[in-house]
């Protein structure tokens, strides 16, 4: 454990904690104290300490605990009361957090026993800024958060952001709201669903906004007592507005003249189209009619940011890293069902949604034309959005005939393979070892009546069962064990078979392994590309 006092001192209120290979003083001095000083914390009052890492380079939470448990003590003695951690690792740890970023600007308490006085914030490491220069914003925020914090007058982000919040109820006051939101020339919108897929996403709520800071937002298929699929379908019974809402939402995109802002317009836009135009997935009609209303004037704050931000240092192009140090952390990521959301909460989050991505829209936009990026955003970039949308809501064009025709092919391939496995000797004679075994398994559970063997003749090889395989292979055939998988088992994959073939000298092991290789496709394309179709685009002609 190493420490440097920047200021002759006997106790500090803050202590910077960096792992030791970041230790310099000098460029401790430069990248911390001073920038503190000019915010009105004195260098007198900072101290700097090392974090201990394992000679791998990591620090697991068992060393992290155990580290601090004897640093805590001898900070707890100097009278530190702020913690500014330069290190996601041992933020996490102290803060009790699963993530750290997202936290970036906040000052949190420590959540560590004896310890909860202390005032923990994230920061990070001046190291990190010689490959990514563009990390000196979220370091100045870092910093700012631990000033204010120190000085009396921290404010968490994004806590005041919202000055007008509209929440209608009804089909009267969202009919009203939706005629109101026509006088503004631009709106920004975001919606909520229940899945990702479109056809099962419905539009949970969705939110509107006219500037960074005023709002509206309401529920549409929402509600905390229907099931999954009685609001994606849009049915009516104890949520009787929802129809009804659909078509108000309808008419207001048909008629409004201004410009609509997205984030990720190609998701919102899809999803969109399909619940208020398309009657089933091959309605091509209300497709297009959907994407020329809905692709008439628009933006996307995504794309947006990517023409401004993209360098070999790559970019984070999500809404809520774009926006943070506007918003702050106001993700619901860990939630997978926006039923489990309290209504009020989760129409807020949508709201914050649309305030974000005008923010996003502000900074951005003029950094993207002045790169000279307007063009290709206006004539390349922006158009591809409508061909992506149409692409993704057809799907692949396919006939129903060839689809029968593909899958009675593929089903003669496996019939075929199956029969050059289960005749060959090798497995007549593993399945007999699997009868057995099944019948040791079955009889070991009964205390008086065995089963005969002939009860387990049924039992044979299963070629996509990895457990099976590796009985056949490694144990019954004795081949070499060439890979593993992450569990430490011997892999069964496709790649590991077709390596097989050349650690055996037996033509009848090299006819197995090929025709649990050629098997293994066939079913896997059976599985899941096939059914994809019949349950999807086919669906509705059945």
């Amino acid at each position: 454990m190493r420490h440097h006092i920047f200021s002759p001192n006997t106790s500090f209120h803050t202590a910077i904690l960096i792992k030791a290979s970041s230790f310099r003083v000098k460029d401790l001095a430069t990248a911390y104290v001073q920038p503190l000083a000019q915010m009105g914390v004195p260098a007198s009052g900072v101290i700097a300490f090392t974090l201990q890492y394992g000679e791998n380079g990591k620090a697991p939470v068992k060393l992290i605990k155990e580290y601090l448990d004897s640093l805590l003590p001898e900070l707890d003695a100097l009278a530190v009361t702020h913690l500014y951690v330069a290190d996601a690792a041992y933020f996490k740890v102290l803060a009790k957090q699963p993530k750290a970023d997202s936290h970036l600007g906040y000052v949190l308490p420590c959540a560590i026993k004896d310890y909860e006085h202390m005032q923990v914030t994230l920061g990070v490491n001046h190291q990190a800024l010689i490959y990514n220069p563009e990390l000196q914003a979220k370091l100045d925020m870092s910093l700012n958060a631990l000033a204010t914090s120190l000085n009396g007058s921290y404010t968490p982000l994004g806590g005041d952001i919202i000055k007008q919040a509209v929440y209608p109820k009804g089909v009267s006051e969202i009919a009203a709201v939706l005629k109101d939101l026509h006088k503004h020339p631009e709106l920004t919108c975001d919606i909520e669903t229940f899945s990702l897929k479109f056809k099962d996403a419905g539009i949970g709520t969705i939110a509107f906004a006219w500037d960074q800071h005023n709002g509206v937002a309401f529920a549409c298929d929402y509600s905390s007592t229907l099931s999954h699929e009685e609001m994606r379908e849009g049915l009516h019974g104890s949520f009787q507005p929802r129809q009804a809402i659909r078509e108000l939402l309808r008419e207001f995109f048909e008629t409004y003249q201004g410009k609509l802002t997205w984030h990720g317009a190609t998701f919102d836009l899809k999803v969109l189209i399909y619940t208020l135009w398309m009657e089933h997935p091959l309605d091509n009609q209300g497709l297009l009619q959907g994407l020329e209303i809905m692709t008439r004037m628009f933006d996307d704050t995504k794309i947006i940011a990517y023409l401004a931000t993209n360098s070999t240092a790559g970019n984070v192009l999500g809404l809520k890293p774009l926006a943070h140090e506007f918003a702050g952390n106001w993700a619901k990521d860990d939630i997978k069902d926006i039923r489990r959301i309290p209504l009020a909460d989760l129409l807020q989050y949508n709201l914050v949604d649309t305030l974000s991505t005008w923010y996003v829209k502000k900074k951005y936009t003029p950094i993207m034309e002045a790169d000279n990026q307007r063009e290709i955003y206006d004539t390349l970039m922006l158009p591809s959005q409508v061909t992506i949308i149409q692409m993704e809501l057809t799907g692949m064009p396919i006939q129903e005939a060839a689809l029968a025709k593909a899958r009675r092919e593929l089903e003669i391939i496996q019939e075929q393979h199956l029969k050059t496995i289960h005749t060959s000797p090798l497995i007549l004679a593993f399945n007999l070892l699997l009868q057995i075994s099944a019948q040791e398994a079955a009889n070991a559970k009964l205390k008086v009546k065995q089963h005969p063997l002939e009860k387990f003749a049924g039992v044979q090889l299963n070629p996509n069962s990895p457990l099976q395989l590796q009985r056949l292979l490694y144990e019954q055939l004795c081949l070499p064990v060439l890979d593993t998988t992450d569990t430490g088992q011997p892999s069964t994959g496709e790649d590991t078979l077709k390596k097989l073939i050349n650690h055996t000298p037996h033509q009848e092991v090299k006819d197995i392994l090929n025709a649990i290789i050629e098997y293994g496709k066939a079913t896997k394309v059976l599985s899941t590309f096939i059914p994809a179709f019949y349950q999807g685009f086919l669906k509705e002609d059945e």
